[in-house]
């Protein structure tokens, strides 16, 4: 569903990410883990449009995307969840769930989604004419989250999920994340609790400097001994 192939991105002079290759298969959730600053949201960032790459190339089922700006690959079906989770803080739930579903032309099909949607956070439903800013951080997540689903994704990349939210609610992060696969989207996620993330990915890749050093299945990662010492503290 997605091939990426020796791709380099640069800030400026810096050489940020070098040469990196991986794939994503359909129905899969796949884990990128690193260190902070190793490049992991500047790849998501290149593959949604965001940042622009100096060379390789970035094929999204039968399209090259990396020269495609970011609003044309959510309209093929890709989206994204950034960490910051850029929610629209005066508006409503529903009005930035709403705002999600820009890229439908059918409104009743947008309507559709939005109950899904709803059905899948019952807490946005209460919530649904509250600001943005009035909820808690969990709920917050949760907002971003649904607000991505309403573009009707065939994937979807989660960048650090669970970042500053207490435990019980990285369960229910991790919880809806599996509810979302099981539906039939992909994902791609990024994040810093290594060990939930690679227990619940088919697989995962290393990122290094900039550089994809290791690859493999979910549990060969968790019992890979560089993984164990430099991620899990083990």
């Amino acid at each position: 569903m997605l091939d990426v192939k020796d791709l380099n991105v640069f800030y400026g002079e810096l050489h940020i990410l070098k040469d990196v290759s991986f794939i994503v298969r359909e129905g899969e959730i796949v884990s990128v883990i690193g260190a902070n600053g190793a490049g992991k949201s500047t790849l998501l960032n290149s593959i949604g449009g965001i940042i622009p790459s100096a060379s390789g190339y970035i094929k999204f089922m039968t399209h090259e995307i990396q020269k495609a700006p970011a609003h044309r690959i959510v309209s093929m079906g890709l989206s994204q969840i950034a960490g910051e989770r850029l929610l629209f803080s005066r508006m409503t739930v529903r009005e930035n769930l709403l705002l999600g579903a820009w890229v439908l032309r059918d409104k009743e099909r947008a309507r559709e989604i939005l109950n899904q949607v709803i059905e899948m956070f019952p807490i946005l439903r209460e919530r649904r004419n509250q600001r943005a800013s009035t909820l808690s951080g969990g709920e917050q997540q949760m907002l971003a989250i649904a607000r991505g689903l309403m573009a009707n994704p065939r994937m979807l990349m989660l960048d650090e999920p669970s970042f500053g939210l207490a435990p019980k609610i990285v369960d229910e992060v991790f919880k809806v994340t599996k509810e979302i696969n099981q539906k039939g989207v992909s994902i791609i996620l990024v994040e810093q609790d290594v060990s939930r993330s690679l227990t619940v990915a088919q697989r995962g890749y290393v990122l290094e400097n900039g550089r994809i050093v290791l690859e493999g299945n979910g549990e060969e990662l968790l019992n890979n001994e560089h993984v164990k010492k430099a991620y899990i503290g083990i």
